[in-house]
C-alpha cells in the first residue's frame, strides 16, 4: 500500500489512500466529501469519549469525520511514513504503530472503534473484526468498498484495468448487504449507510 524512497536530500512519501484524498478531481472530491460527511453524522451518533482510528492512514478521518466533541482520539497505523503525516498534521491526537489482527491496546480500552477502509485487505476479516471488538467498550463505526460498485468506478475511470478495477490489496469483496450479513455474525447493528462506491455500518457490541 504504501512506499517510501529516500535521498541525500529529501524523503517522499506515497500510499494509494494518500492520493485518493489528495486527487483533485471534482467528482472524486465530491464522492470522498459526501463519505465523509455521512461517517461524521454515525460518529456524532455515538457520543464517544474515547476513540481509536484503526488505520488511521494518513489522518484524514480525524480530520474530516471525527471533528466534533471533546474525545479523546488514538490513531494506529502500520505506515510509518502515514503516521508521520498523521502526526504532523494532528500534533495534539496521539499515534501508535501496529495492526490488525493484534491491537496494542487492553479489552474495551475505547468508547468507540473506527476502521474505514481496512477490513477488505484482511486475509482473514472475521478474526480482524473480533480484534476491534475486543477494545471497543460499546460502539463501531466500519467501512469497506461497496461491490461491485466499486470496481466498476475504477474500471470505467480506466484505474486498475487489468485487475478489472480491483485495487491492488483488496482480497475481500463485499456488497452492502454481504458486509452487513458479514458484520452481524459479530455485532447488532445499528445503521447501514451507502455512500458510493462505499458501505458504512454502525455497530454495537451484543
Amino acid at each position: 500500500m504504501t512506499t517510501q524512497t529516500a535521498n541525500k536530500h529529501k524523503t517522499t512519501y506515497e500510499s494509494t489512500n494518500l492520493a485518493k484524498h489528495t486527487n483533485p478531481n471534482p467528482l472524486q472530491r465530491l464522492l470522498i466529501d459526501r463519505f465523509h460527511q455521512k461517517a461524521a453524522k454515525l460518529f456524532n451518533r455515538t457520543g464517544a469519549q474515547s476513540v481509536l482510528d484503526a488505520g488511521c492512514g494518513e489522518g484524514f478521518g480525524m480530520q474530516h469525520v471525527m471533528q466534533r466533541g471533546n474525545a479523546h482520539i488514538v490513531g494506529l497505523d502500520s505506515s510509518v511514513g502515514a503516521l508521520h503525516l498523521a502526526q504532523h498534521s494532528h500534533p495534539n491526537k496521539h499515534f501508535a504503530s501496529g495492526s490488525l489482527p493484534t491491537l496494542p491496546f487492553p479489552d474495551t480500552r475505547f468508547d468507540l472503534v473506527v476502521c474505514m477502509e481496512v477490513l477488505e485487505h484482511l486475509d482473514d476479516p472475521a478474526k480482524g473484526l473480533a480484534e476491534l471488538c475486543r477494545v471497543s467498550r460499546q460502539w463501531l463505526l466500519l467501512s469497506v468498498p461497496n461491490e461491485p460498485f466499486f470496481r466498476g468506478a475504477n474500471f470505467l475511470r480506466g484505474k486498475n484495468v487489468a485487475a478489472l478495477g480491483n485495487d491492488p490489496g483488496h482480497v475481500n469483496h463485499w456488497s452492502s448487504k454481504g458486509f452487513a450479513r458479514f458484520v452481524s455474525k459479530q455485532l447488532h447493528i445499528v445503521e447501514r449507510q451507502q455512500s458510493f462506491p462505499w458501505t458504512l455500518i454502525l455497530c454495537q457490541k451484543m
